[in-house]
């Protein structure tokens, strides 16, 4: 059996999230990574020009990102941002895999808000306990700890496709884009016998159909709104997503 442990006792090394680098478009930008790891994404968006902060609970993890990062902080997230965050700002900040470890949210969302620049952008991924595996899991009667994946015995959060958004949105974001990722059902047999692509057209369908079934990660795009947007009267907000309502088009003379 596979205990809880704290995040500051673990490192994560992995490949970098390439879903969470797709989404930032902006050249140069100013990117805060919010639960850093090993570094790995910091060393990818430094490549490409961008120049990134990260912040990490963990010291071996903090010595690997030096490297890469402009500035790294050590620091409890359950307090919100570090002070010295506090003062900078930033055109991205990107959350992958960190707010599943934060038992209160609340605070490091609200300090997020404080430092993106307008127009900003939040970049979250989660795993999705309402994965099909995970369902059977607990269909079985099964809820054990693992040392990674979606049951990793540092999580103290679980979020589902819908949950993931109302977390974002009492916080002054309008979510841009709210999608999942993931692969096929028996991904290790029909990689054998389709092509990428093909594989990649059927998980499109099937995410049609439930993106909290099929999905294994939880992807958002998430833009600050401004706190006095709200006098604008072209805003307007909606029961689940907020979005900014176009003007109406200028007549043809």
């Amino acid at each position: 059996m596979v205990l809880l442990r704290k995040s500051a006792d673990k490192v994560y090394i992995n490949t970098g999230n390439q879903d969470i680098v797709h989404l930032i478009d902006q050249p140069g930008s100013t990117i805060l990574d919010v639960g850093c790891g090993g570094g790995i994404l910091a060393e990818i968006l430094s490549s490409k020009g961008h120049t990134v902060d990260g912040i990490t609970i963990s010291p071996k993890e903090y010595d690997a990102t030096q490297q890469y990062a402009r500035h790294i902080f050590l620091h409890d997230l359950e307090r919100g941002l570090p002070k010295e965050a506090m003062q900078l700002s930033y055109d991205y900040i990107v959350c992958s895999h960190i707010l599943e470890h934060i038992v209160y949210p609340g605070n490091l969302l609200r300090d997020i808000h404080k430092v993106l620049k307008p127009g900003g952008c939040l970049l979250v991924a989660l795993p999705n306990i309402m994965h099909y595996k995970s369902r059977l899991k607990l269909l079985g009667g099964n809820f054990e700890y693992e040392e990674t994946g979606i049951w990793d015995n540092t999580h103290v959060k679980w979020y589902t496709f819908e949950s993931a958004k109302k977390l974002l949105l009492p916080h002054q974001f309008s979510i841009e884009l709210a999608t999942v990722t993931g692969e096929l059902p028996f991904n290790s047999l029909f990689s054998k016998i389709l092509p990428s692509g093909v594989r990649k057209i059927i998980f499109g369908l099937l995410i049609k159909i439930s993106k909290g079934f099929f999905g294994y990660q939880l992807l958002l795009k998430a833009r600050k709104v401004d706190l006095h947007a709200e006098k604008n009267p072209r805003q307007k907000r909606t029961g689940h997503l907020s979005f900014i309502q176009p003007a109406p088009a200028k007549p043809q003379e």
